[in-house]
């Protein structure tokens, strides 16, 4: 008896190692139809829209793993996914990635039972040969969070849909909770100066009072047209905001003594005893916490506001 239990068990393990290769194409894709790939900003496939900034958000507050290298190849990455709305938001960064032949490329995979057959692609990678890095941003309609292994796989451009060999990979564990319960996205009216999970904004007294309001971290930097410290440090300060992967600051450039100074703009730096052009101010919970009018690097800015949003 336990030999012909045996017996079935490999033929059931083999039976869906052959359904995972060779089922139709029209199942393997049948959760794919519904993606949506993520562009610079706004992208819309059949009913899935997704801005950028919000996708970004939502991936800000994901669980995520390590992926393990299962090729022998150095490469590693990290996975997020996360329920929102509706959706379900994954996200991929894998670095390490060695360059392939030819026009092969790298593609992402969800799967819950790869013996049966059940998993979808995520799209091919958009892979950067110089940095050896390879990213993912993909969205999909409805809760496809029991789609918990993530894999990464190297494909031959043979159009060919399934899966070929296997480069990282990992499992997120059964009680990992997907669900983000993320607060309304502030609908600034102010142009944004930089950032997409922190947004650096051109100031109007809406958008600040509102900031204030919330639990952010408002960082301000006050302004001159003709103030050649400030053209030097402001595109600094820029740089510093794209790079910042928080939602949990908000900052604005406010003008201060020059031709396009405001009364509200005024009232904001006699309120904080700004000597100065260049001088930067942080507010949290109504308070401020920090002026400096000293030149800041990128470094000093990304450690301040860090710091600052741990306080």
């Amino acid at each position: 008896m336990p030999l012909i239990m045996a017996i079935i068990a490999v033929v059931v393990v083999l039976g869906g190692v052959v359904y995972y290769i060779s089922r139709p194409d029209s199942e393997s894709d049948k959760v794919a139809d519904d993606l949506t790939m993520l562009d610079d900003d706004t992208t819309k496939a059949d009913d899935v829209m997704v801005v950028k900034k919000e996708f970004d958000a939502i991936i800000a507050k994901a669980p995520n793993i390590a992926l393990k290298d299962v090729s022998a190849s150095g490469a590693s990455g990290t996975a997020w996914i996360s329920v929102s709305n509706g959706k379900t938001y994954h996200r991929v960064i894998a670095k390490n990635m060695p360059a392939l032949p030819g026009t092969d490329f790298y593609e992402g995979w969800m799967v819950r039972n790869a013996l049966i057959g059940d998993f979808f692609s995520t799209g091919k990678m958009k892979y950067n040969p110089a940095t050896k890095e390879a990213t993912l941003d993909f969205v999909v309609q409805g809760d496809k969070s029991d789609y918990r292994f993530v894999v990464i796989t190297s494909e031959p451009d043979d159009g060919n849909p399934k899966p070929d060999r296997h480069i990282i990979e990992e499992r997120f564990g059964p009680n990992v909770n997907f669900n983000v319960a993320l607060e309304a996205m502030m609908k600034y009216s102010g142009a944004v100066l930089a950032g997409k999970s922190a947004l650096l904004l051109d100031f109007n007294k809406a958008d600040y009072d509102a900031a204030l309001k919330t639990d952010k971290l408002v960082v301000l930097y006050f302004y001159a047209n003709w103030c050649s410290i400030c053209k030097a440090e402001f595109p600094i300060m820029q740089t510093a905001f794209n790079e910042l992967t928080t939602d949990k600051v908000v900052g604005f450039r406010i003008n201060y003594k020059d031709d396009q100074t405001d009364n509200d703009e005024t009232n904001v730096a006699r309120g904080f005893g700004v000597p100065y052009q260049h001088t930067k101010v942080f507010v949290k919970n109504g308070t401020r916490i920090l002026k400096s009018p000293e030149g800041w690097d990128k470094a000093r800015y990304l450690s301040e506001i860090n710091k600052a949003i741990t306080q």
